[in-house]
């Protein structure tokens, strides 16, 4: 007989089979539908009181109790902050939840990528009315919400797939702030009194930056007045024009009174007009020069990107090609390791050099300048009307070029040259050709020839920060060179006190020596000139370390004089240790000097801050040299609405020195005029009322008495986060927002209000007729609405707007034997004592049936132990 094999029936195992499948795919669909939650009761078991009843907590039972309406709100997409935006909350229909309605403009903010909706949604926001808004999670796929009421913050969440690419650091154009109308004042005086014998010097320095912003338009001008002994006053205007940010080509216009950048042409003052790229409105990640990193992924990999060390980059790419274009600029050296993570855990490795000069820009991205206009002198050279040209595009991670030309009457210039990033260093050379036409007979033509290098060595820690040298053949001039001349020739002077440059060399070398080793620095630099023998050379050789808490350096530096001819090589020793190890601990610090034309000198100080903010600044000097001992002391104290400051200086011979000095700021708007401390390109006002005193997240800005604060120093085309401090503010003032961000344009004043309730802060501890605490959880209703709910013990905390007597209603349930209430009745309160602490005082809540048993009429105001207590203040 032949073995037969088991015979298995196919029809169950496919009937297996298919149900599995089918189960599947109604589990699947049933995912996909929209499933409404069930509602949300928070349970009150904890809250039960000797077998009272619970107390009643049905407003929290939505899962998101906010109230339909707008509301002004910080809105945070994955985590960054994309700007403050009026949204509206509204309740879908048949439910009681609200949500958050986005139209075509919100979406667009929030950067979604129109291209990767789906179908039906595009097809609804494009044929959507302009005010018709949109649940986000209908438009895209797995986003989310997240609205925090009490700060006022609105979290989305977006797949990184359904958002448009930017760079990191991008702020759109659309949420930059033009800022208001507004006048400002800077102003720096100094005096300064000599006094020697018989004899005495008083000097005055007055420094004024003033302007006005007039729409997009900034007016400036800078000037100076200077009174020196002999009583005359002398008035220079340094700088006067307007300015306006061009953002379609990302560029500044100014017109007037204003200098070149001297990028590649020597910088000179001019009458004119100019139009140039503005970088600063580039993302923070696209400034600079940073080069491309290219790869290729396998799977779904890690790239970090390495320098010196230190972790500068990471992200994860999908397989296949990758190329991030967003590294942040990180100085001049230090060659890039790429490392890539696999998913499996292999790991590969490549170096990119990077080291960088002036004129590298990175892959794909250009700057340009024109010029039009007429050289200013001071009366020290002819001017000439002028138009200058300069362009620079980068071509590829290794490679700049850029040129230039200037044209003038008798003079024409060409300007040409690259910048290259190799692993020996980065270097650029430029050569420029000029032809200048002195007199009918002295036509000139020349080169100028400049070479500069950057390079870091991390094997050695050696950082070659800048070597350039610079050659110029005698016939080579410059624009200003020939103007000298013209006006030499037309007093009939000798050419050859004009002075031309024939070379000059620049090197500046810093070595790290290790770990507890200190670093070593070498500088120097040389220059001789056409029209004069010699040369002008200096060099300095420096060593610096710290021994625990103790710092101390060490020098040479040698210097020669091109008038005189004559050499001086100095000496310095230094050794400095705090007293204390509290971090404004005072600072000692001791030093000698050593020179050929003063001999030694033997110096020590003491240098430190006090007071609130460290806002009060000190230091008291000794010294004694071959000349005799002088001793000096000074101080400075930074106030919230300028820096005042002093010095005070006694020397050999029965020497006196003496100097006041004083600057801030003066900022005129439609609220008033505001004292501040100096200000500067860009700033920002802070009103919040009656929250004066409250401090700003800049070192001795406070808000003023009219509820004003400035902000100097804010970033252009950035996020500048403006944080308010409430301590120092009256407990009667509740600010509701804290904190605010603003991208402004460069020389804005931009507005920032933050609002705040005014209103006198009372503590009651309330209690029932029976003694008991009032529930915990207990809803509190005053004439103005909600303000309130019962807290441990029955302590209720209010804020009564402009209320010296009134009613609180307390209720934690819905039977009337669930409510109760209490009177209130306070004294007059000084409302500018800023250290008045919130009053307190006790009452009884009575219930609506122990009201009505009252036949008296009279009000309980408050009852201890059977009598009624009057109104305390602690």
């Amino acid at each position: 007989m032949k073995n037969r094999s088991p015979v298995f029936s196919l029809k169950p195992l496919c009937a297996l089979v298919i149900g599995v499948l089918a189960a599947m795919h109604a589990q699947l669909a049933y995912a996909e539908k929209r499933t409404k939650l069930a509602q949300i009761e928070f349970g009150d078991d904890f809250l039960r009181r000797n077998g009272q009843a619970p107390v009643d907590l049905s407003r929290f039972s939505d899962s998101n109790p906010v109230l339909p309406g707008a509301y002004r709100v910080d809105m945070y997409v994955n985590g960054g902050w994309v700007g403050r935006q009026d949204v509206s909350f509204r309740a879908e229909a048949g439910s009681d939840e609200v949500k958050a309605c986005f139209n075509r403009t919100l979406l667009d903010i929030i950067g979604i990528d129109f291209g990767k909706l789906s179908p039906e949604a595009l097809a609804a926001i494009k044929d959507a009315a302009p005010d018709r808004c949109f649940s986000l999670e209908d438009i895209v796929q797995d986003a989310s919400l997240k609205f925090d009421s009490g700060d006022l913050r609105l979290e989305v969440g977006v797949p990184q797939i359904a958002l448009r690419r930017s760079a990191r650091g991008y702020v759109s154009p659309e949420l930059w702030d033009k800022g208001i109308t507004a006048a400002m004042l800077s102003y720096n005086f100094n005096a300064y009194r000599t006094e020697f014998g018989e004899k005495s010097n008083t000097s005055y320095y007055l420094g004024l930056n003033g302007g006005v912003n007039l729409g997009e338009w900034r007016l400036r001008n800078v000037s100076s007045v200077i009174r020196q002994g002999d009583g005359r006053n002398r008035f220079q205007t340094i700088a006067s024009y307007a300015q306006r940010s061009i953002v379609p080509l990302k560029s500044e216009l100014t017109v007037g009174d204003f200098y070149t950048s001297g990028q590649l042409f020597d910088s000179m003052s001019y009458r004119g007009v100019q139009l140039a790229t503005d970088q600063r409105m580039l993302p923070e990640s696209q400034t600079g020069y940073a080069p491309v990193v290219r790869g290729v992924a396998r799977s779904n990999a890690k790239v970090r990107i390495m320098q010196n060390g230190n972790v500068i980059y990471e992200t994860t790419v999908p397989p296949g090609q990758f190329e991030i274009t967003d590294l942040n600029p990180t100085g001049f050296g230090g060659d890039l390791n790429v490392v890539v993570t696999e998913a499996d855990g292999s790991r590969s490795s490549s170096t990119v050099p990077y080291a960088s000069v002036a004129q590298l820009l990175r892959p794909g991205s250009d700057r340009y300048s024109v010029i039009a206009g007429r050289t200013r002198s001071n009366g020290r050279a002819a001017e000439a009307g002028f138009v200058q040209g300069t362009y620079e595009r980068g071509i590829s991670n290794e490679m700049t070029l850029f040129g230039g030309a200037i044209a003038a009457q008798d003079y024409l210039a060409l300007l040409g040259g690259s910048a290259f990033s190799t692993p020996i260093g980065a270097m650029s050379a430029s050569l420029t050709q000029s032809r200048a036409k002195v007199s009918e007979r002295d036509t000139r033509n020349g080169q100028s020839l400049r070479l500069d290098y950057s390079k870091f060595l991390e094997r050695t820690d050696t950082n070659v920060t800048l070597a350039a040298y610079r050659y110029s053949s005698s016939g080579y001039l410059r624009l200003q060179d020939l103007q000298g001349l013209k006006q030499l020739a037309g007093r009939g002077a000798d050419f050859v006190l004009q002075d031309r440059q024939r070379s000059q060399l620049q090197l500046s070398v810093t070595q790290r020596l290790g770990d507890g080793m200190g670093s070593f620095y070498a500088t120097g630099s040389s220059q001789n000139y056409w029209n004069r023998p010699g040369s002008t050379t200096q060099y300095q050789l420096g060593y610096n370390n710290n021994w625990g808490a103790v710092s101390y350096s060490a020098s040479v530096s040698r210097q020669r004089d091109l008038s005189s001819g004559r050499t001086n090589t100095q000496y310095f020793f230094s050794v400095s240790l705090p007293l204390g190890r509290e971090p404004n601990s005072p600072m000692l610090s001791s030093s000698i000097t050593r020179d050929n034309n003063s001999g030694s000198t033997m110096q020590t100080s003491l240098n430190g801050t006090a007071g609130a903010d460290n806002a009060f600044s000190y230091g008291i000097n000794a010294a004694k040299s071959q000349g005799g001992a002088s001793s000096s002391a000074n101080a400075q104290y930074r106030a919230p609405f300028a820096t005042l400051g002093g010095s005070y200086g006694y020397g050999p011979g029965g020497s006196r020195q003496m100097s006041a000095q004083v600057s801030g700021a003066l900022v005129a708007h439609a609220g008033g005029i505001i004292l501040s401390q100096s200000l500067g390109d860009t700033i920002g006002i802070v009103e919040a009322r009656e929250a004066d005193g409250a401090m700003v997240n800049s070192s001795g800005v406070r808000v003023n008495g009219s509820g004003y604060a400035v902000v100097p120093y804010l970033t252009p085309y950035r996020t500048n986060e403006i944080i308010i401090d409430p301590k120092g503010t009256s407990t009667d003032v509740e600010m509701k927002v804290t904190s605010q961000r603003v991208a402004p344009y460069a020389g804005a004043v931009v507005m920032m209000k933050y609002e705040t309730v005014s209103g006198r802060s009372l503590f009651v501890r309330a209690t029932q007729s029976n003694g008991e605490p009032v529930p915990f959880g207990a809803e509190v209703r005053s004439a103005q609405g909600v303000v309130g709910m019962a807290g441990q013990g029955g302590l209720i905390f209010v804020r009564l707007a402009d209320e010296n007597s009134g009613i609180l209603n307390v209720r934690w349930g819905t039977t009337s034997k669930e409510q109760c209430s209490l009177s209130f009745a306070l004294g007059p309160r000084e409302k500018d004592k800023k250290d008045a602490l919130a009053e307190q005082l006790s009452a009884v809540c009575e219930s609506p049936a122990e009201l009505a048993k009252r036949k008296s009429g009279v009000e309980i105001i408050g009852r201890n132990d059977g009598q009624a207590p009057q109104p305390g203040k602690s």
